[in-house]
C-alpha cells in the first residue's frame, strides 16, 4: 500500500521545524557548531547533523518501512535500497554557508517520493519561521510564523517585462543557462540573480521568479536528490513544472542518487508559456 501525502504532512511540517529549532541555537551561538569541510569541498557542522538526529528517527517512527536518503548519513555511507521507488529524502541544512555566515538564508527540507516521483515536500526557513509545504496537486501553502496559511499557484499576471531567473551564478555552467534562457524564452539579457540552494524553489512556487535553474559546473550538472525533490514536490503543487533543462521529465531511480540539470518554472509563467505555445527543450550553449 503506497503511503498518503496528506495524512503525513502534518508530521512532516512539525519535524522540520523542530529540527530548525534546533539548528537556531546553534546559529544564535548557544552552542558551538564548530566547521568541517567534507570530501567533496562543502561545509558541515555540529547544525546539520542535529538536526538529522532529530529528523531520522521520527520519520523512521512515523513510517517504519520507507527508507531515508539523508544528506549527511549518506556522507558517512548509509545507502539505502531505493529500488521500490518509494523513499524519504533530508536535507537537514540546506545552506550550511549561508548558515556560517550568517545570512538567514538556510532551510531544513524533507521529501517523500512515491514511484520516483515526489509527492510530498516541507521546506523550513528557521531564521524566519516560514514554512514551504505540498502533499499533492493543489496543496501546496507558505505558512508564516503566526501559523496564518496561504495557498501557492498562478495567482495573477506576470509582473514586468524581465525574466526572473534565480540560479547560483558563481556554481553554474552560465553561457549554457543563458543560451538556453534566451533560446527558450526569448530573453537574450536574462539577469540571473544568486539564491542559496531550495530557496530557489520556493521563490518559483510563490511567483516571487519565474523561473529557477539547478546546472552545477562540477558533476555535469547533476545535483543530490534532497536537493530537488523538495522543491519539485512544492512547485509541481502550486501549478509549476519542474523538468530537465532538456525538457525531460525528471525521475527519482538513478543508481547515484543524482538527477541531471533541473529547471523550475513558476505557476504564473506556466500560464503564460501554455498560451504561447512555449515551453522547455534542449539547452544549447550561446
Amino acid at each position: 500500500m503506497k503511503p498518503d501525502p496528506k495524512s503525513l504532512i502534518a508530521d512532516v511540517e512539525s519535524i522540520a521545524r523542530d529540527a530548525g529549532m534546533e539548528i537556531m541555537r546553534y546559529y544564535r551561538g548557544e552552542l558551538d557548531a564548530g566547521l568541517e569541510i567534507k570530501t567533496d569541498g562543502s561545509q558541515v557542522t555540529a547544525a546539520d547533523k542535529a538536526a538529522e538526529a532529530i529528523i531520522l528517527p521520527r520519520l523512521a517512527a512515523l513510517t517504519p518501512n520507507i527508507p531515508i536518503v539523508s544528506e549527511e548519513a549518506f556522507e558517512s555511507g548509509v545507502r539505502p535500497d531505493i529500488s521500490k521507488g518509494t523513499f524519504w529524502t533530508v536535507d537537514p541544512l540546506d545552506g550550511t554557508a549561508e548558515f556560517t555566515g550568517k545570512t538567514g538564508a538556510f532551510v531544513v527540507a524533507i521529501s517523500l517520493v512515491v514511484d520516483g516521483k515526489p509527492v510530498l515536500g516541507a521546506i523550513y526557513h528557521p531564521a524566519f519561521g516560514i514554512m514551504f509545504s505540498s502533499a499533492g496537486p493543489g496543496t501546496a501553502e507558505r505558512t508564516e510564523k503566526d501559523g496564518s496559511r496561504h495557498k501557492l499557484g498562478a495567482d495573477g499576471k506576470r509582473v514586468g517585462e524581465e525574466l526572473r531567473i534565480v540560479a547560483s551564478e558563481t556554481s553554474i555552467n552560465t553561457p549554457l543557462v543563458k543560451g538556453y534562457l534566451s533560446q527558450q524564452f526569448g530573453e537574450a539579457a536574462a539577469k540571473i540573480d544568486g539564491q542559496p540552494g531550495l530557496l530557489r524553489a520556493t521563490q518559483v512556487a510563490e511567483n516571487s521568479a519565474d523561473v529557477a535553474v539547478i546546472y552545477p559546473k562540477r558533476r555535469e550538472g547533476r545535483t543530490k536528490f534532497w536537493d530537488v525533490a523538495p522543491g519539485h514536490a512544492i512547485v509541481e503543487a502550486a501549478g509549476g513544472r519542474v523538468t530537465g533543462i532538456d525538457g525531460k521529465e525528471i525521475t527519482y531511480d538513478a543508481p547515484d542518487y543524482m538527477v541531471p540539470p533541473v529547471i523550475s518554472i513558476s505557476p504564473r509563467m506556466v500560464v503564460q508559456m501554455d498560451k504561447n505555445g512555449i515551453g522547455p527543450g534542449p539547452a544549447k550553449p550561446k
